[in-house]
Order: structure tokens, then C-alpha cells, then sequence
């Protein structure tokens, strides 16, 4: 695929004087190969400009960067406003605008993301169509998966992901980062849903109003017809919606009913299992899930109106959403042979958190033991909250290591320990995989453990017991292995 650079610059208002041929868009410099065009962005660790000369040495045919340069090039190079910016509207150009050949959902929110993406993926899929998926998990492109290594691509893989899928939806999720950094950028989405918002990315947007205007962005890229899903369960989703109208963008709320939309819950139960009764333009319907936790019936309920704007019936949606098994990390629930639980969550906010120690709570009998940890160089003023709830939900508490992201790892048990000062039910033990161990043997019938903060994720970090993920470190144990 080539594209002549004269053409590419025309969204940016720039007219080329050569034209050149791009056979390619870079923003790393060791990824160039002839005739590419090389995206100079000033980054949060590193600075693209102090890579062109290297990228001109790989075969960069141009540069664009943002930056004014105090020598000529033996390439062209063409400054703009903001290179990252200018990076989104290059990729989407290079590669055909592919938004336009699918139909496209975005969804934003502190927490539910991953699991209203796997909801709508399913009810896709088990309805007979072809839909791709992109978020935290996994990438799924025409039926093969692919590593996730951001919620949100970067803007070059995202509109290549999308150029080469011939699936006919596409379900991402939206980090606020993604946002922020025109990952995602103009009129792209058929449907943009809004699960909540909570204290999350403090370290990156510096206070909640931030974080809020970032994710609000997200319905300023809806195509001409789009339409906004908002969920209304907390406050900041409240006045989105209320804001959307008043801006003229079309929007659907669901939360708890006011008798304001053709689509609503009367009522529901989160034990043992998501049980929902929705109004769906004055007819009554039952839904009956797996998985559980009153998040879920935010997360069904958001899942189920964007599936009947699509088109699904009633009953279409309703049995995907009553055969879906749940998403690797969220809530999973492993049975201990004494009649004990373990649960592992991917919780990692304040808010996630007491949806995921309430859930577990609801399905304990007896004492519910908590282990979790935070992650290195990440937002800091969470922790004691998060600590709070967790001293409150649960009968014991182990502060362990996740991630430590170059953080020295005796700086975050020393942080650690400080946190747990003030309870006499917390303990810090360093390596993760041991507090597992441990409160394993501690387990009786009717207790419950969960790990909560990496779900579904591998270990980064060397333990003891030569694990690749919490899942791994109970099945291993509970079946009498030598880990």
C-alpha cells in the first residue's frame, strides 16, 4: 500500500511542493524502511525528534514533527502544530479511512470496559456476525487473536488492525490515554458508551475534571449518525448525559430507570447469579446471567441496549447474554476441594475494588481474606483508599508486590507497610505467589479468597513459586504440585 505524501498532507491543510511516494507511517524510528514517513511526537520518556537523523539512515523518504529544526534535512521535513495529532489523521488516510467499512464501537469508562467489550463481542458472535475485538485482554481480528499490548493501539496499528479487518463490527475499548493522545481522532464511532467514572489515571489527567473532559471526548467522535449509550449509576454519568443534550448529541441513558427511556431496569439480583428484569418499550423481559456482581447488570444493561440499536431482537440479545461465561480475570471463580473459593479480579480502582470485595463477599459464607498490591510509578493517591476498603469488606487483608514498573521493590514494601499501619487485620508479605500459597492453607469450607489487580495478567516479577499468573499459582497448589 502506497500513498503519495502531497495526498496525505491535504487533511492537514498542507500543500506538498514534491511528491513523494510513502510506502509506510513510523513514529519509531527503528521500525522505518524505505520510503516511509517518519512522525517525529514528543513522547512522556522520549522525544521522536532526536530520532529523524537515525530514521533518514533506515530509508525515511520525509518527516513531519512538530518541533522547529535549526538544519535542513536531506529530506523534506514538514512542521505542523501537533505531530501526534497530525499522526492519527495520516494513519486514517493512509489507510482508507477503515472506520467507514465497519461498524464501530467505542467504549470508555473507569471500569466495565473489558467486560461490555466481551459482552458485545458475544452477542455478535452468537448471533451469527463478524465482529472484531480490541481492548485490554486481547486483540481478535477476523477470528485470530493477537497480544494486546495497550487498551488502545497506537494510532498507526489501530488503522491498520482496522484496515485488515473484514469483520463487519468492531468492538474497543477507549482508554482516557487513548483519547488524550488522538489514538482515536474524528468521526469513527457508530455507537460511543459510557460505562462510569471514578479515581483512576490521577498520575497522567492531575485531577477528576480532567479525567472526566478526556473521556468526554469520546462522543465528539461519533460519525454523523452516531449516538451515545451513557450509563447514568453514578453521578459523573448523570451529568454527561445531561451535558450531551444540551450539546445536541444524541444519547441513550440506562442506570437505575427514571421512566425516561424506551429501555430500563425495574429490578434485579446479584446472588448467586445476575438475575435482571428490564422494560423494553413496555414489554417486560427476564435476564438470567453467569456472571456476577451488580457491576454485571450495569455492564448487561449498557451491552443490551447497544445491541438492540444495532438491530438484535429482544430475544436475540437476551440468550447471548444469558450464555456468556465471563471474561479471563474478572470475577473468576475457582472452587477449593473443601468447599473453600478463590476469586481473581482485575480490580485496580477504588471503585472497582468494592464492586469486586462486595461481590465476594455476597458469595462467602464465612471469612473472606484479601490479597493485592500496587503498581510501581503508578497513581499514588488511590492506596490508602483502596486499602480502606479493602480493611472494611474483608476479615484479612495481604498487601503483596504486583508490578513494580522499575519502582525498587524495598520503596513499595516500605510504602506497604506504612498503609497498613493503622489495621490490625493486614499483613504485607513481599512475594506475591506465597501470600497465595499461604492463605491457601488457610482456607476452610465456606471462606473465600481473591486476588485482586492483575486478573487474567502474567507475572512480571520474579516470586518464589515459578507461576505464570495467579490462576496458575492456585490450580497448581490446590492439585498438589511441586511449584
Amino acid at each position: 500500500m502506497n500513498k503519495t505524501l502531497n495526498y496525505l498532507l491535504q487533511p492537514l491543510g498542507i500543500q506538498g511542493n514534491e511528491d513523494i511516494n510513502i510506502t509506510g507511517i513510523q513514529l519509531d524510528s527503528r521500525k522505518i524502511e524505505d520510503g516511509n514517513l517518519f512522525v517525529a511526537v514528543s513522547g512522556y520518556e522520549s522525544d521522536g525528534h532526536r530520532f529523524i537523523h537515525s530514521a533518514i539512515e533506515n530509508g525515511a523518504a520525509a518527516i513531519i514533527g512538530q518541533k522547529t529544526l535549526k538544519e535542513t534535512l536531506s529530506v523534506p521535513y514538514i512542521q505542523v502544530r501537533d505531530s501526534r495529532k497530525a499522526l492519527s489523521i495520516l494513519a486514517n488516510y493512509f489507510y482508507d479511512m477503515p472506520h467507514n467499512k465497519h461498524k464501530m464501537i467505542g467504549i470508555t469508562g473507569t471500569n466495565g470496559k473489558t467486560t461490555t467489550s466481551y459482552l458485545l463481542h458475544h452477542i455478535l458472535k452468537h448471533n451469527g456476525k463478524t465482529a472484531a475485538r480490541l481492548g485490554t485482554v486481547e486483540y481478535v481480528i477476523n477470528g485470530n487473536m493477537r497480544e494486546s499490548r495497550l487498551t488502545t493501539p497506537d494510532a498507526i496499528l489501530l488503522q491498520q488492525m482496522l484496515h485488515e479487518s473484514e469483520d463487519e463490527y468492531v468492538v474497543m475499548e477507549v482508554s482516557s490515554h487513548g483519547i488524550d493522545q488522538y489514538r482515536v481522532h474524528g468521526p469513527m464511532f457508530d455507537y460511543a458508551l459510557f460505562t462510569n467514572l471514578s479515581h483512576e489515571h490521577l498520575d497522567y489527567h492531575k485531577n477528576l475534571e480532567n479525567y472526566y473532559q478526556t473521556k468526554k471526548k469520546i462522543f465528539r467522535c461519533l460519525k454523523d449518525d452516531g449516538r451515545g449509550i451513557v450509563g447514568t449509576y453514578g453521578s459523573w454519568g448523570e451529568r454527561l448525559h445531561e451535558e450531551l443534550a444540551e450539546e445536541l448529541i444524541p444519547s441513550i441513558s440506562f442506570g437505575h430507570s427514571k421512566g425516561v427511556e424506551s429501555i430500563s431496569i425495574k429490578s434485579y439480583q446479584t446472588v448467586p447469579e445476575v438475575n435482571v428484569v428490564i422494560d423494553d418499550n413496555g414489554k417486560e423481559y427476564v435476564i438470567n446471567m453467569k456472571i456476577q456482581g451488580e457491576h454485571n447488570v450495569f455492564n448487561a444493561i449498557g451491552s443490551y441496549i447497544c445491541a438492540r440499536e444495532i438491530g438484535l431482537s429482544p430475544k436475540e440479545v437476551i440468550e447471548a447474554l444469558e450464555a456468556f461465561e465471563g471474561v479471563p480475570g474478572r470475577f473468576e471463580t475457582v472452587v477449593i476441594p473443601n468447599g473453600a473459593k478463590a476469586f481473581i479480579d482485575y480490580a485496580h480502582t477504588p471503585a472497582g475494588l468494592q464492586y469486586a470485595l462486595k461481590t465476594a463477599k455476597e458469595c462467602t459464607e464465612q471469612y473472606l481474606y484479601h490479597i493485592f498490591g500496587f503498581r510501581g510509578k503508578r497513581d499514588c493517591t488511590k492506596r490508602e483508599t483502596m486499602v480502606k476498603i479493602s480493611q472494611n469488606l474483608s476479615d484479612y487483608v495481604f498487601l503483596t508486590l504486583d508490578d513494580l514498573n522499575g519502582m525498587k521493590k524495598e520503596q513499595m514494601l516500605a510504602e506497604l507497610r506504612e498503609l497498613s499501619k493503622p489495621y490490625q487485620n493486614i499483613v504485607v508479605m513481599d512475594d506475591r505467589t506465597e501470600a497465595i500459597v499461604y492463605v491457601l492453607s488457610l482456607l476452610k469450607k465456606g471462606d473465600g479468597m481473591i486476588i485482586t489487580g492483575k486478573g487474567s495478567e502474567n507475572y512480571r516479577e520474579e516470586y518464589r513459586y515459578k507461576t505464570c499468573n495467579d490462576r496458575e499459582t492456585i490450580l497448581k497448589c490446590i492439585q498438589g504440585y511441586r511449584i
